[in-house]
């Protein structure tokens, strides 16, 4: 059985937004940040009926601390990085014709803080986006969960084995464990060892899931069991 391979980002496709909306997360404290959101949204309907909608709100910590730069730095990053390829879902144009008429593309990202104490903070990041891909009349959705966990003190974005109780091997221990039993992994299935783990912090509890894109994973949804985007598991956290 091959070893799985754990990851704590995700890249995603984002649109550039427009109104900005903060919003107070939590408190600030030594061992806490105090977060805004910015929101952007943008929605646009066009002469043949089809309505587009977009939606992210983008976190931002209060400091100036070094770390609390850093993690800004990245969070806009995440963001910037993946602007241009959602500008797709709004059709040019001379593609305008090629839509489906009377329908709601969308590309929805919703972040939200899951866990901001003992100098970690952990986001839960949810985006659903459709842009008309569809077969035998059956709307294709893409839909992924995963999350970001910091450290307050250095900004470094932390994966799983630097926040997980246990030392290294008894870590991938419980991961093993929980993907054969969530995932139905066996020894020498190509198709699930292969699958990148993503997380984030809840209390005290590791949400891993898979890093998959559903709609563009065959062999996952038709496994036994069907592994989805919202398909996961739970280990403990070092952090209460």
């Amino acid at each position: 059985m091959k070893k799985l391979i754990v990851a704590s980002a995700l890249a995603f496709t984002t649109l550039a937004g427009l109104a900005t909306s903060p919003k107070v997360q939590a408190s600030s404290t030594a061992k806490s940040a105090k977060v805004s959101f910015k929101q952007y949204k943008k929605t646009k309907t066009y002469k043949n009926g089809l309505t587009v909608k977009y939606s992210y709100n983008l976190p931002q910590l209060k400091g100036k601390s070094a770390a609390i730069k850093k993690i800004n730095k990245a969070l806009l990053k995440k963001y910037r990085e993946t602007s241009n390829p959602s500008k797709s879902i709004f059709p040019s144009k001379s593609t305008q014709g090629d839509t489906i008429k009377k329908t709601t593309h969308y590309d929805l990202t919703k972040i939200s803080v899951s866990y901001n104490k003992n100098s970690i903070i952990s986001f839960k990041v949810d985006r659903n986006w459709w842009a008309g891909y569809q077969t035998n009349n059956k709307k294709i959705p893409y839909h992924v969960i995963c999350g970001w966990t910091y450290s307050l003190k250095s900004g470094k974005l932390l994966g799983i084995m630097d926040t997980a109780k246990g030392n290294k091997a008894s870590i991938q221990k419980k991961l093993n464990a929980g993907a054969a039993k969530a995932f139905g992994l066996k020894k020498g299935d190509g198709i699930i060892t292969d699958i990148h783990l993503i997380y984030y912090l809840k209390n005290g509890k590791l949400y891993l899931y898979p890093d998959i894109i559903e709609s563009l994973n065959y062999e996952f949804t038709h496994h036994n069991p069907p592994i989805y985007y919202n398909s996961h598991f739970t280990i403990p956290s070092r952090y209460k």
